[in-house]
């Protein structure tokens, strides 16, 4: 029979195994590296719609982030559940880093928000983003994400949308149910 002592040390052991696994594969794929200073984030020029292959590369790009993001989502919870506060402020660093790195670059530009092949996972996106951010407890970044994508996507309230995780909707239910969920704290 395991003892609980023993049971803890086996959850912490794959804790940090899957921690340091997520780290090693965001490594593996090209996506560590120092974030950029708000100079070089400046002086990055808006990039223009894309087409052929590019674009596939684009979309591509977009549905890795949401995946990766969705999964994210759900380690965090566990750790919120398990109140593991070591581990929840370790993954924290990690998101936020990641986030500023990876995923801020990649949302940044604007043609992609109204491009018809790529607006609903850049929302969705978006909407995962800022998920994560309010159970981090980030709520002026929050504000900031559901400013944008009120900005962004002002006409397409009908948009179709995967918010909540693992459901559709429409992006004007999808900011609704962000505006709820942003006060209510967890």
């Amino acid at each position: 029979m395991i003892h609980r002592t023993e049971l803890r040390a086996k959850r912490r052991t794959l804790l940090c195994g899957f921690l340091a696994l997520a780290v090693a594969a965001t490594s593996a794929i090209g996506c560590a590296g120092p974030p950029l200073d708000e100079m070089e984030a400046d002086a990055i020029v808006e990039e223009g719609p894309l087409g052929g292959e590019a674009l596939a590369q684009r979309k591509q790009d977009l549905n890795r982030a949401y995946h990766d993001m969705v999964h994210f989502h759900t380690t965090m919870q566990s750790l919120i559940d398990r109140h593991d506060g070591r581990s929840l402020a370790t993954f924290d660093r990690f998101l936020d880093e990641y986030m500023g790195t990876h995923l801020s670059p990649m949302l940044r530009s604007e043609w992609q928000s109204s491009h018809p092949e790529l607006m609903a996972r850049d929302a969705s996106l978006r909407f995962v983003q800022a998920e994560v951010l309010a159970m981090m407890r980030y709520p002026r970044r929050v504000e900031q994400v559901k400013d944008e994508i009120e900005r962004r996507y002002e006409t397409q309230g009908d948009l179709l949308v995967e918010y909540p995780i693992g459901k559709q909707g429409t992006l004007g239910r999808a900011l609704e149910l962000l505006n709820d969920r942003k006060w209510s704290g967890g």
